[in-house]
Parts: C-alpha cells; structure tokens; sequence
C-alpha cells in the first residue's frame, strides 16, 4: 500500500481526501490549509466535518457551518460544510423515495427515529453516504466539488468509520443497503478517487500513535494511504556549521568567566539536544512509514497568510521529486552527529 511522491505532486486532484490523526496536531488546519491551495489553483473545494466538530468555524471565523455547504474564505472560493445525523438520513431516504418532504415524513416518525438511532452503523454508514452524494454531485456536466477535504474524527473512531463498508458487507447478503454498501466500498478502496492521509507532530506520543495507525491501516488492506503531514516542525536552532564550534565556545566562555555568554551557549546546547530528538522521530517516520512525508512549518494560526503558506509548503513538498535537506533522513543522521 503504498502511493509514489509523483502522484501525490497532484494530490489535490483526487476526488476524496480524508484527514485522520491524533487529537491536537493540527489537523484542520492542515486541512483549511490544503483547501485554500486548492481554491488558489483554480479548484472548488469543499471541506467536510462530521456532526459534533465545528473547527472550520473558528479557523475560517464563520458563525456557523451547517449540512450543506457554505462559502467560508473570504474570497467565498472555499466551502465547508458540517454533516449533520438526522439530515444525512433524509439524505439517504430521499434516495429511496424521491421525495423530501415524505422523507421528513418517514424519519419523523418517532418509532423509527428510535430505531434509526439504535440500529448499529446507522450514523456512520449515513455520513459516508453524505460523502457519496457530494462526490457525485455535478454542476453543468462538471464535479461541483473537488477536492473534498474530510477532516474525520481522531484514529479510533476514524477508522471504525472507514471500516464500517467492508463490515457490514460481510454481513448483508442483499438488497437496496448492500447495494449501497458495495457502492461505499468501492468509493472509498479506489485509489484515484481516495486517499487517507495522516497528519501528526514531530512529538514521541504521535509520532508512536502515527506508527501504530500506519500499520493497522497497511494490515487492513483496504484503503488507500496519501501523504503524512508532520505539522509544526521547527528550524535547526543552529546553523550547522556552527555546531561542532559549540562545546569549544562554551569551554572558552567558561574560563574567560562570560557568565551571560556560557548562559546563552547553554541554552543553545539544550536547544540543539532537542532539535535532536525532532529530527530523530522525523527519520523513524521516514524509516517505517510507507508514505510520502511533507515537512509543515511552525507558524502562527493566526498571521492572516499562515493558511495560504502552510498549503503552498505542503504541495510543495510533496512536488519535489526527492525530498529536500530538510526532509531527507541522511540530513537529519548528519544533523543529529554533528
């Protein structure tokens, strides 16, 4: 399972992207950041989140994002939209009776509102489907969306989504939903249309939880891995020329009794011994994951072109036909023996 860093110079051109990752690395804004390099390049991309989260609305500062989409760039050429359980199934029922006000009719039902809500899988196989519809939409003969970005839920609950398809068409044997169900599977286990990506920090916690989703996901076999996004990875705090001159500077500084300047060259030397451990994860990541890495500056969420560069960098990465120094693992090796 594995995607060349050719085809993913034009990651943006597949139907679904999915967003999966540990909670707190940044994720969607990633994800709102993809979306306006992919609003700059002329595409019309529609980011998705799923019931409860409400992140794009902060990020894009919307006062609400509702379950059918809204412009929400400033320049209205980025959409989002947050799916909501109870309308995703009159989605699915409209499907069936081609009516919608009958539809509200049928799901009004009090009985059947219980059922729908006790029924296993009924919430995710219903998102996946709003998923469906969007992928499929057309406006003049043309994909009215594209790319679609979903910002999923953290890994858990991520890939019990991901995986429902396959589950449940293990166990119908027919029918109008195992109809539905294969139509799912095949979405979201085709390679030109999906791609899950990750997207982690250059910490010991998610970069150890990133390892064990790579690997589950590999062993799964079903879907398609993209890119992996190591958000917020900080400058070498030395250039590095500078650095073998450090234990001899500190010595000097010691002696000559420059307590301020030892302070400082101690600081440095701390810094350098963290910097270590980053590039030290970021070459395990290189090392055991079978995917494509792309490098994310730190920046401030709140500069008004932090989205605009971190989408311009992350494309731009994963263009490179080999990775630069900053992504290469020989780098890091002689960065972290210098």
């Amino acid at each position: 399972m594995t995607t060349s860093t050719t085809t993913l110079a034009r990651l943006l051109d597949r139907r679904l992207l999915l967003f999966t990752g540990k909670g707190g690395v940044g994720k969607s804004t990633v994800v709102a950041a993809l979306a306006t390099e992919a609003a700059r390049r002329g595409q019309r991309p529609l980011i998705v989140e799923l019931g409860h989260r409400a992140s794009m609305q902060s990020i894009f500062e919307v006062p609400h994002i509702g379950h059918e989409p809204i412009a929400v760039s400033a320049d209205g050429k980025v959409w989002a939209a947050n799916l909501d359980l109870d309308e995703a199934i009159v989605d699915y029922v409209v499907e069936q009776v081609k009516i919608r006000r009958v539809a509200r009719s049928i799901i009004g039902n009090r009985t059947l509102q219980g059922l729908f809500r006790a029924a296993p899988a009924v919430r995710e196989v219903a998102m996946l489907n709003k998923l469906r519809l969007f992928e499929r939409e057309q406006t003049k003969g043309r994909p009215r969306w594209g790319p679609i970005l979903v910002d999923l839920d953290a890994t858990g609950h991520a890939l019990m989504l991901l995986d429902m398809p396959q589950i449940l068409g293990s166990l119908l044997s027919g029918g109008p939903l195992r109809g539905l169900i294969d139509t799912l599977t095949g979405l979201f286990t085709d390679p030109s249309r999906t791609l899950l990506n990750l997207v982690t920090l250059p910490a010991e916690i998610p970069v150890q939880e990133t390892l064990e989703l790579h690997e589950r996901i590999v062993r799964g076999g079903g879907i398609q891995l993209g890119a992996l996004f190591i958000n917020q990875v900080p400058p070498p705090p030395l250039a590095a020329e500078l650095r073998p001159l450090l234990p001899e500077l500190t010595e000097l500084a010691a002696h000559a009794g420059l307590a301020e300047l030892t302070h400082d060259l101690g600081l440095a030397s701390h810094a350098l011994g963290e910097d270590a451990q980053v590039r030290g994860l970021i070459t395990t990541l290189h090392r055991e994951v079978r995917m494509p890495l792309a490098l994310l500056p730190r920046l401030d969420p709140s500069a008004p072109d932090a989205l605009p560069t971190l989408g311009r960098a992350a494309m731009l990465e994963l263009a490179l036909p080999s990775p630069p120094s900053l992504n290469a693992p020989e780098a890091w090796a002689a960065q972290e023996g210098a």
